[in-house]
């Protein structure tokens, strides 16, 4: 996310836009951490799963998502300092 693009939000549109991402990496964090504990279940019942990997891979995104919102709330922290 682009600090420029920040900057053409408004106020409003940068609060809709930090809960949607809020919302959404958290529901991705918490399937991620129940995929991996079904395959891990899985893996003990019936013996090593490739599927094992597929949270570690999807959870990549998760850093880029926290990034994301951290930048949001600085942009929406220095909005209501110059108000």
């Amino acid at each position: 996310m682009n600090q420029t693009e920040l900057s053409k939000l408004s106020m409003e549109e940068l609060k809709q836009k930090q809960t949607s991402i809020k919302t959404v990496t958290w529901m991705l964090a918490i399937v991620l951490i129940g995929a991996l504990g079904f395959f891990i279940f899985i893996s003990i019942k019936e013996g090593f799963t490739p599927l094992l990997a597929v949270p570690f891979a999807l959870s990549a995104i998760l850093p880029v998502n926290f990034k994301n919102m951290k930048l949001l709330t600085k942009e929406i922290e220095s909005r209501r300092s110059e108000v």
